[in-house]
This record gives C-alpha cells, sequence and structure tokens, in this order.
C-alpha cells in the first residue's frame, strides 16, 4: 500500500473505530499484527509493517499458543484502553494510534505507531515521547529512549500540485518511476494508473484529472479488485475490475492466496480443524488471562487485612482510605465502596480472594485438558493435509487404540432407551467400525469441534425416534467427548447416510455433509 491508499484505508477505520476500545492484540504470524477493537462495531485491524499493510479484516487467522513478549506488552498496556485519535504522518507510510487508558486514578496515553515501511517497517510502543518496546529491533529507538520518527521525504504535496511542477515532471522521462520520486505518497503502481493510456498532447490535464479523482476517493473509497493482477485499488481504474463492499474486504481478497477459495469451501475438513484449533487457543488465552487476573489473590487479602486493623479510624462512607502498612511502615490508599462499612469491604475482599484461589487448580486443569486437544487437533490437522483435502464438515475423534489386542473386537457401550438401541464407539477404531455398520436412516450424534465418542440410536425401521430419545443420545455424545467437564455441549445431529470417512483419512474422522445441533447442559 502506498500512503494515498493507506490514508484511504485510514478512513474506513476511523469511521468503525475511532473513539472505541481495543480488546485484545494478537500475532498471527512473525509480520502481522490483529488489532481486536470495539468501536460502532465489533471489528479486526490488521497491521503488517513489511507488506506496508493496515486495514479492517475480515480474515480469522491463526494465533500461535504462545504469544511474543512484544504482544504481551502491547496487552498489558493497550486492552481496555480507548483508541482516541488515529493519524497519518503528512502521506507518508507512518500510521500513529493513540490510546487513552485509565490506570488506578490517572489516566495514561500511549502511542502505537506502525511504521508500514516494507523491510525496514517496525511497530513500536510509545509513552510520553519515549519508546516503551518494539517489535523489531530498531537502533534509531531504543527501550527508554525518546522516539525517532521516520526522516520525511522532501516531495510534492499531490493536493498541491502546480501545473508547471506537473509538467516538469512528466518532461522528463515521463515515467511512473519519475511520478513516484515527486509526489507524495504515490507509488508505482497508482503512477502506472495516472499515465495509462494518457495522449501525448493531454497527458498533464489527463494525469492531473485523474490524480484529483483518486484523492476525491480517499475519504469515500470506492474498492474494487483488477482483473488479472490481484490488486486491489480504492478508485476506479479503466481495466476490468471487480467491486467489493469495503477496501479491506478488497485488500482481505489479494492479500492472502487462497481466501476466497477457502471461503467457498466453508465446511472443508482442514477449515474445521483449524476453527476448533482457533476456538481452544482463544479459551486458552482467556484462562490464562483468568489466571493473570488470580495473582490478585494474596494483594486482596493483604489490603482486606489492612481494612481489618484499620477499620476503627475509618470514617463511614469514605470511597478510599489512607492506611499505614505495619510490615513496611508505608501509606497505602485502599478505594472503598462507600455503602459498605470498612469491614464489609474487607469482607468482600477477602471473598473474592477466596473465589480466586478455589478457581485456580480447575482453571489449570482445563488448561492442561485444552493444550492435550490442541496437539491432538493438530495432529490430525496433518494426517489430513499429507492425504486429501475434503470440502465438507468435519468431526474430530480421539486416537485409535494401536496397542496390544487393538485386533480384537472393542467392547461398547449399549444402552436400551424405550425401545431403541443407543450405541457409543469406545475409541476412533470402534466409531469407524460403528459408521461402517449403521444402516443409512439409523441416528449419528457427536459432540461438535472436539474429540469424542460416535453415537448411534438404531432405528430399526421407525419413522419417528422420540425427542426423549435423541436427548439421551446428545448427553451420551456430550459425555463421552472431550467437552464432557464443559457446562453447556453442543453435539451435531443428522442421519448416517450424511456421514463419511474421507478416503485416506485418520481413524475417526468423518465428514458431515449436513445436520442440526443440540445444545446439552451437563
Amino acid at each position: 500500500m502506498d500512503g494515498l491508499a493507506i490514508a484511504a484505508s485510514l478512513s474506513e477505520i476511523r469511521a468503525a473505530v475511532e473513539g472505541g476500545f481495543v480488546d485484545t492484540i494478537h500475532q498471527p504470524t512473525r509480520d502481522t499484527f490483529i488489532l481486536r477493537l470495539r468501536g460502532t462495531r465489533k471489528v479486526r485491524l490488521l497491521l503488517s509493517p513489511r507488506r506496508a499493510a493496515v486495514h479492517l479484516t475480515t480474515l480469522d487467522l491463526a494465533n500461535p499458543q504462545h504469544p511474543s513478549p512484544f504482544v504481551m506488552l502491547l496487552r498489558r498496556h493497550l486492552r481496555g484502553g480507548r483508541l482516541v485519535a488515529i493519524r497519518q504522518e503528512g502521506w507518508d507510510r507512518v500510521v500513529t494510534f493513540d490510546v487513552e487508558r485509565r490506570d488506578g486514578r490517572r489516566t495514561r496515553t500511549y502511542r502505537l505507531v506502525a511504521e508500514l515501511t516494507g523491510l525496514r517497517g517496525n511497530v513500536l510502543l510509545v509513552e510520553r515521547g519515549t519508546v516503551v518496546g518494539f517489535a523489531r529491533v530498531d537502533r534509531r529507538n531504543r527501550p527508554g529512549h525518546a522516539y525517532v520518527p521516520v526522516a520525511p521525504q522532501a516531495k510534492l504535496d499531490p493536493q498541491q500540485i502546480p501545473v508547471t511542477a506537473l509538467e516538469k515532471i512528466l518532461a522528463g522521462d515521463g515515467s511512473p518511476r519519475a511520478i513516484v520520486a515527486a509526489i507524495d505518497g504515490i507509488g508505482r503502481e497508482t503512477a502506472r494508473d495516472l499515465l495509462t493510456d494518457a495522449d501525448e498532447g493531454e497527458r498533464v490535464a489527463t494525469v492531473q484529472g485523474r490524480l484529483r479523482t483518486i484523492l476525491a476517493h480517499v475519504a469515500t473509497p470506492a474498492a474494487h479488485v483488477v482483473v488479472g493482477e490481484d490488486r486491489a485499488v480504492f478508485y476506479p481504474v479503466p481495466a476490468g475490475r471487480i467491486a467489493y463492499p469495503s477496501f479491506g474486504e478488497a485488500l482481505d481478497a489479494v492479500s492472502a492466496p487462497g481466501v476466497e477459495e477457502q471461503r467457498a469451501e466453508e465446511t472443508s475438513a482442514r477449515v474445521e480443524l483449524q476453527r476448533a484449533i482457533s476456538r481452544h487457543r482463544r479459551t486458552l488465552a482467556k484462562l490464562a488471562d483468568w489466571l493473570d487476573v488470580a495473582e490478585e489473590a494474596d494483594r486482596l487479602q493483604a489490603t482486606a487485612d489492612l481494612l481489618m486493623i484499620h477499620q476503627a479510624e475509618i470514617p463511614a462512607k469514605s470511597s478510599a482510605a489512607v492506611v499505614t502498612d505495619p510490615a513496611t511502615e508505608e501509606d497505602v490508599t485502599v478505594r472503598l465502596i462507600p455503602s459498605l462499612t470498612a469491614i464489609e469491604n474487607a469482607q468482600r475482599m477477602y471473598e473474592r480472594a477466596k473465589r480466586l484461589r478455589r478457581g485456580r487448580p480447575r482453571v489449570t486443569s482445563r488448561i492442561e485438558r485444552l493444550e492435550r486437544e490442541v496437539r491432538s487437533l493438530e495432529k490430525a490437522l496433518a494426517d489430513l493435509e499429507a492425504g486429501r483435502t475434503v470440502a465438507e464438515s468435519v468431526a474430530i475423534d480421539g486416537p485409535s487404540s494401536r496397542g496390544r489386542g487393538s485386533e480384537r473386537e472393542p467392547s461398547r457401550h449399549r444402552i436400551e432407551a424405550e425401545g431403541f438401541i443407543i450405541l457409543v464407539g469406545r475409541n476412533a477404531r470402534d466409531n469407524d467400525r460403528l459408521l461402517r455398520e449403521a444402516n443409512p436412516s439409523d441416528l449419528w450424534l457427536h459432540a461438535k469441534g472436539v474429540a469424542g465418542s460416535h453415537v448411534i440410536v438404531k432405528r430399526g425401521g421407525r419413522r419417528e425416534i422420540p425427542e426423549r430419545v435423541v436427548d439421551r443420545a446428545a448427553r451420551l455424545a456430550a459425555v463421552h467427548s472431550k467437552a464432557r467437564g464443559e457446562r453447556r455441549v453442543e453435539v451435531w445431529v443428522t442421519e448416517v447416510k450424511h456421514v463419511r470417512k474421507p478416503k485416506g483419512a485418520p481413524d475417526g474422522l468423518v465428514n458431515v455433509a449436513q445436520g442440526a445441533t443440540l445444545t446439552v447442559a451437563l
């Protein structure tokens, strides 16, 4: 993206999120940052210094399990902050995001600087003019030192180019390179669009008119992808083009190879596995954040202890109190709920500390389980990509039993309910066998998006299966899955004829052509 394209993209970004809030930050690849923002709507903002890209995106890119130190730094300082201003330095490829964040009683202002300058591009966090951190080591800017901006280029402002200056630029070789070297914010592709099919005699007037048209669309982008070039533009071009609802979506279509094909194959096994992995990683990130908050338990108890020591000295209906810590002999300011007494405030803190401590083992156990499931899902994805890709929904089961005695017929659950037989697989190989032996009209159930057992309800020639039987089978599918520790579990329900195992797929992996879902409460 050149400076004009960045300005057009910022028009869309400002309309969507300026004045909104930062939910979180991710780094799917070494050079790609995703800011999840909440303004007029929830959006994702993509930043890529090396590709000189900044735009709203609809791409749901998978994130690494362990965020980088810089991403953790950004989350600590920016998450929950209000995005008060988005600026572009002239027409340069440098964009700044000013974020205000409450820190106790004071408001801190941070500046996220995106230097979208290609190979030397960088993202930096700055507070009060001082560099806090960066994505890439930069000798020009070091943490703890004053931020040194990118040196401005001595070029002409595209909005204020005299005709004589434009004549001089075009009088030379008249190449796109000459325009790029002389006019600020214009890249080679934009320069080429300015010059395409311009008559020699009216070249200056043609270029001047086209430049005015391009500048007019900076504030109101008309997004297109140029046919045959895989290039997104925010202004009309004479070549064949495909219109897009927004410049961000047009950039999405050309920035990630295969995106359109992936969208057309929303139900593919590979996409379903990737989504399951992404869901697990998002949950892991939230649980990790909860553990960070749980670290406050000791501080809460210590504060409550201080309140109990000094409760007789604290006036009623106080919103804050300054108490002395006898261990350090330092004054500590404690925020209070005015409607509660000092003792009640202390009891409230004790209860919260107790809840945080009580939740730690459960959260830690759940993190360990989810990490195991992510490894299992990643293995299934690798197995599938080594074979054939199937464009349907997928149910993922646990690893097959390959140990001693695996060639024997495995035992399975067999339950009778209101005259119907319900079968529950015990492992991936058993699940495959259940599917092969089932009749096309039998009912198939499986916990959605997690490893688990196939459940088959034998229809036995009857047209209808009572709702109570289906509910019981769905509960069995939920209980015999990796989601059994959840409060609510979504379960796939469909007839066996809509379920098949793709050729070459690993044991326990099947495709679901169509079906419905039930939510089971455990």
